[in-house]
């Protein structure tokens, strides 16, 4: 039993993550949260990277990362939020599934958050009221727009 704990330790992963609503929790970006003790990549969320502008139904660009870092930070003010670790991604950040979010963005169409981007999808609210790169796409190519 110690030696799966040591292992769970060194892995990360010996205990959830719970952000108070009294913590200072900042939103890093649209997709992690940072406080004086943990730092995590929410699981299933690939938001716009901060400098990655989309496009509105109008044609005009907007700075969507920076949109996208707001309703994060939104989201988590005076709320208590609970993250339990799914794995380390390949940067050795923790990725972790987080309750206590009424996140309307998501992930791909199989996740926890599929049915909210679908609602979002339909109704082109955020992202979705013109185009967009995804952003793993402009993460290989971030002058693309």
């Amino acid at each position: 039993m110690i030696i799966v704990a040591l292992i769970a330790r060194l892995c990360g992963f010996e205990q959830d993550v719970h952000f108070k609503i009294n913590d200072r929790v900042a939103a890093i970006d649209g997709d992690t949260l940072k406080s004086a003790n943990a730092e995590v990549r929410i699981f299933d969320i690939d938001a716009p990277e901060l400098d990655q502008t989309c496009t509105d139904q109008d044609g005009k660009d907007w700075p969507c990362g920076r949109a996208a870092q707001a309703r994060l930070k939104a989201l988590v003010a005076r709320r208590a939020v609970d993250c339990a670790p799914h794995n380390p991604n390949q940067f050795n950040r923790i990725v972790a599934i987080c309750e206590g979010l009424p996140v309307n963005f998501g992930g791909d169409k199989e996740g926890p958050y599929a049915a909210a981007e679908a609602d979002a999808q339909a109704a082109k609210r955020g992202l979705w009221r013109g185009t967009f790169q995804r952003p793993a796409d402009w993460r290989q190519h971030p002058r693309a727009g």
